[in-house]
């Protein structure tokens, strides 16, 4: 197969796990409903980024180390699902907790009526938080779907017996193809409408994301 036809089935093959919903598609979409357009993306350039160790992880077959050492696969998967887990719970315990936004609005009457009313503080946006990249880049890693793809999908349209070249340009397609969907993601659900809506369902949204999260994580981190 010329190399045009192997890139050809490597985009084929990863498109559909790419936009089929699942728990980076959630994390993306509610960051992006329920804070800032840069959290959101943040939150999916996270992803990407650890798309991309996955994708060059099993191309490059890298992931023979942890088949050589199970108890370290073992010890990643519990650990990522703890974590997976835990965002959960915290959004259900945050569930009707306002988000980051303007503090309550200075009282209108000043002792010098002259003054002119100053204008609502706000708190420091979370956009610039790096726990946004770090949770888009543990629910890659964690993620079930990611992972199944890279490790059989991928390693069948893609064989060892490629060119480096063509295993380089393989991940390099597969990181333009996921920044493209998960930016488009976190710009869609960012937007006014989205979270004027957002902001009524906000407490059954977030348990049901929250709930979402742990049966992932608990699932993850008890399954061989």
């Amino acid at each position: 197969m010329n190399p045009a036809a192997t890139l050809g089935t490597v985009l084929l093959a990863y498109l559909p796990a790419a936009v089929s919903p699942g728990p980076n598609f959630v994390l993306i979409a509610h960051t992006a409903a329920a804070g800032t357009r840069r959290a959101a993306v943040a939150v999916a350039l996270g992803v990407v980024a650890a798309g991309g160790v996955l994708a060059a992880v099993a191309v490059f077959g890298l992931g023979s180390v942890l088949a050589r050492a199970p108890w370290l696969a073992a010890g990643l998967r519990v650990v990522c699902g703890g974590y997976l887990a835990w965002l959960g719970v915290r959004l259900w315990l945050r569930a009707r907790t306002p988000d980051a936004g303007e503090m309550p609005d200075a009282p209108e009457e000043t002792a010098n009526r002259d003054e002119v009313a100053a204008p609502p503080r706000k708190r420091a946006p979370d956009a610039a938080n790096p726990n946004h990249f770090r949770q888009g880049v543990v629910s890659n890693l964690t993620n079930p779907k990611a992972a199944a793809f890279f490790g059989s999908v991928l390693t069948a349209a893609l064989p060892p017996t490629e060119p480096t070249a063509v295993k380089a340009a393989a991940v390099a397609l597969i990181l333009v193809t996921s920044t493209a969907w998960h930016l488009s993601v976190a710009l869609l659900f960012s937007a006014p409408a989205t979270q004027r809506w957002y902001a009524h369902a906000k407490p059954a949204l977030n348990r049901v994301v929250g709930t979402v999260l742990v049966v992932l994580g608990v699932t993850l981190a008890v399954t061989p």
